[in-house]
């Protein structure tokens, strides 16, 4: 067998290397690459009266996961929800104005929603902040003020207590409260996916973190190698990661963090951009990508990760007039902008692209003097219309990516054009000199509707051509040769295909590394033909993941093939958790002479068990059933028999689609002649229809007290009156006492 080339391998997975692009980005979380989407235009969020909803100061805006926009208005110290259903903006009752009592603000910065539907807000003026939840608006908890203690041991908080100052003489009556030095003034929140909080300390320079039940767990500094603490830090986001992407007063950059608060490096200004560039506003998408608004070109950036860690690819949006003092991202990827005065626009992403755009990678080093680059392999998708051209550069000296941008067009070695929507890989041969270093150039070309999309591409290195096998004489002359050398790589090329594939059969026979197809993709793959080896049925919209899984554990499977125990791996591996089978026939529980106990268990039988059609027992239609089998004295065990139902548990995001799939596979695993149902279990307890312990059901503690805005009555909560513990217990049966819970008996 030969061995395989040398050569550089760019995807999602081992990194773009990309130096710069233009009009491109890397969409579905770095693994392809495509056009980037046009921006639409920013349609303001209009009440139905014909208002903008009234605001003085729109300075934060959020989104709830019902696709609700809640506005902070800083003037009025009001929150405002607008129902994209009713076109109307509802200001919350019962909540805002100015002030320090609860449920009142001062100088609120900050406003943030999390996954469990409570809505934080940064009351600065009040050094607090305030969590209250959306349904009901019960006020959870309150949250400060917090004296920051930064000692040589660490960093930790207690509770401040504020002075009363005197009312100052021909002003308000009303004394103000005086915060002692290093008080926190929190500014803005944010909330990851597990519910622990971040808030930014204007004051002190810091990052407080409390987990999800509200409790203080540390503060971050910011501060890394050659990068010093936070100073005023003002806004930040979260991203799916847990990264932290935080914003300064007056600094030009963004601070990025890990989930620890460790410092990863900086998010600066366009290249592009000449002017003094000055974030005030940051937000991330699931996806990853990063929108900054900048207040000296009063312009919206976008940036997207180039899968090496690093930022690149901005855009402008032109078709917002003004900078956004608050930006979010609704559940459709969709900004949603707050412009500090008294308008909040969406910026609608409207499904179209530009005609054209560039990806740049940076230099690859052959680490070979005159090295003869060999052809570039790309696995694309080009939808009709669409095509994608491959260029490329050699030097023998490394080059910045300012150098190479500046090049003229004539250096540039021009490969050929793929523009067949049937194929998948495509290759070209390089055709530049000689030379140690490679900048590869792809330029995406789209027709305004839809992109090219190249998931992975590889250059190879050096040129093996069969000339060398050839005796000298076809290499004399230099252009003969140079032809003769690309003529002879078409077929060096096609066998080291072959050769490729006989290298790495051995991954077509492994799980994990067979070809499959993606999810709802449709036809067959490797991997649905390696499974039907093993008497396996794949669906195609089944994740990838979990096929792969059902194929290695194929041994075990038909090992347990027809019994209860295969049926419930095959629905673990699927599902990922385990479920519970209950054979019906455990179900019959009749009184038989000389075999049951009167009461232990033990149900009297009739000759209605079955219903069979009977005059003058069974004969109200509907009430009977036809049956033409068996004996009518047998219907006590041919009611329960060769039946068995399946309880999984429902786990979170599980949908109607995952109950079909999962009825599919008890009809693929049961034996033939048995009928088995699927039975989804909840978090209820329901006595002789589903009650299993520790499946579906808990047996908790008696309740002893609830927190306002946290029980439910009837659920949680109970009503009574308080006991002392000290107190002697009354033992007035039937009145206030229960045995064993308010009386004691002795």
């Amino acid at each position: 067998m030969s061995k395989a080339s040398p050569h550089y391998l760019l995807n999602g997975l081992a990194g773009w290397r990309a130096g710069s692009l233009s009009s491109a980005m890397f969409a579905e979380g770095g693994t392809a690459l495509t056009l980037e989407p046009l921006p639409g235009s920013a349609r303001p969020l209009m009440d139905v009266a014909g208002s903008l909803g009234g605001f003085q100061s729109a300075i934060v805006v959020a989104v709830d996961s019902q696709e609700r926009v809640y506005v902070l208005d800083g003037k009025t110290c009001t929150v405002r929800r607008f129902d994209r259903c009713t076109g109307l903006f509802a200001t919350l009752p019962c909540l805002g104005g100015v002030g320090a009592a609860p449920r009142q603000f001062t100088s609120p910065h900050g406003m943030s929603i999390s996954c469990r539907g409570d809505l934080y807000i940064a009351d600065s003026g009040n050094r607090r902040i305030q969590v209250f939840a959306l349904d009901g608006l019960a006020l959870r908890a309150i949250r400060g003020p917090l004296l920051v203690l930064q000692t040589p041991e660490g960093i930790s908080v207690e509770a401040a207590a504020p002075s009363a100052a005197a009312p100052v003489a021909g002003g308000c009556c009303v004394a103000s409260l005086v915060y002692p030095p290093q008080t926190w003034e929190p500014w803005d929140i944010a909330i990851s996916a597990r519910g622990w909080s971040y808030v930014t300390d204007y004051a002190n320079g810091l990052i407080h973190v409390f987990d999800a039940a509200g409790c203080w767990r540390r503060a971050l500094t910011g501060a890394g190698a050659s990068q010093p603490q936070l100073t005023k830090p003002t806004r930040l986001a979260i991203d799916r990661e847990g990264r932290i992407y935080v914003l300064q007063e007056g600094q030009s950059y963004v601070a990025v963090l890990d989930e620890h608060g460790d410092y990863l490096g900086q998010i600066t200004a366009p290249a592009a951009l000449q002017a003094r560039f000055c974030p005030v506003a940051v937000a991330v998408d699931i996806n990853g990508n990063l929108c900054l608004s900048d207040c000296v070109t009063r312009q919206v950036y976008f940036y997207q990760s180039n899968g090496d860690g690093g930022w690149c690819g901005y855009r402008c949006n032109g078709c917002v007039d003004g900078f956004a003092a608050s930006l979010v991202f609704d559940l459709s990827g969709n900004p949603i902008l707050a412009d500090g005065a008294k308008s909040v626009c969406q910026l609608a992403l409207e499904a179209s692209y530009p005609l054209q755009g560039q990806y740049l990678s940076d230099a690859l080093d052959s680490k070979t003097y005159r090295c003869t680059w060999h052809r570039v392999v790309l696995r694309a998708l080009v939808p009709s219309g669409c095509a994608l051209q491959v260029a490329t550069f050699t030097a023998e000296s490394a080059k910045t990516i300012e150098e190479i941008l500046s090049l003229p067009e004539s250096r540039w070695a021009r490969g050929q054009s793929d523009a067949d929507p049937d194929s998948c890989d495509w290759d070209c041969l390089i055709q530049s000199p000689p030379g140690r270093y490679l900048w590869l150039r792809i330029t995406l070309i789209g027709e305004g509707v839809a992109t090219p999309c190249v998931e992975q591409i590889k250059i190879y290195y050096p040129r093996a051509s069969s000339l060398q096998y050839l005796p000298a004489v076809y290499r004399e002359d230099p252009v003969s040769a140079d032809f003769l050398d690309r003529f002879l790589s078409i077929f060096d090329t096609m066998r080291g295909q072959t050769s490729a594939l006989i290298n790495c059969m051995a991954r077509y026979f492994d799980p994990k590394a067979a070809p499959a197809n993606h999810r709802n993709q449709g036809g067959s793959d490797f991997l649905a033909w390696l499974a039907s080896w093993l008497g396996l049925s794949l669906e195609s919209n089944w994740p990838v993941e979990k096929r792969r899984e059902l194929v290695r554990q194929a041994h075990r499977l038909f090992a347990l093939r027809g019994t209860p125990e295969g049926l419930k791996l095959q629905i673990e591996i699927f599902a990922g958790v385990k479920p519970r089978i209950l054979e019906a026939f455990r179900l019959r529980r009749w009184l038989l002479v000389n075999g049951a106990t009167l009461g232990d268990c033990s149900t009297v039988f009739g000759d209605g068990v079955m219903k069979r059609l009977e005059v003058g027992v069974n004969s109200t239609i509907g009430d009977f059933q036809l049956i033409d089998y068996g004996d009518p004295a047998l219907d006590l065990f041919n009611a329960y028999a060769y039946q068995f139902q399946v309880v999984v548990p429902r786990w979170p995001g599980a949908t109607a689609a995952d109950e079909v799939r999962l009825q599919e596979i008890i009809d693929m695993a049961k034996p033939a002649h048995t009928i088995g149902t699927l039975r989804w279990a909840e978090a209820r307890m329901r006595v002789g229809l589903q009650a299993f312990i520790g499946v579906d059901t808990v047996i908790g503690k008696y309740p002893v007290g609830v927190i306002e805005g946290e029980g439910q009555l009837g659920y949680d909560t109970v009503l009574g009156t308080p006991s002392s513990g000290s107190a002697r217990p009354p033992i007035r049966v039937g009145q206030t006492s229960r045995v064993g819970g308010g009386a004691m008996l002795n």
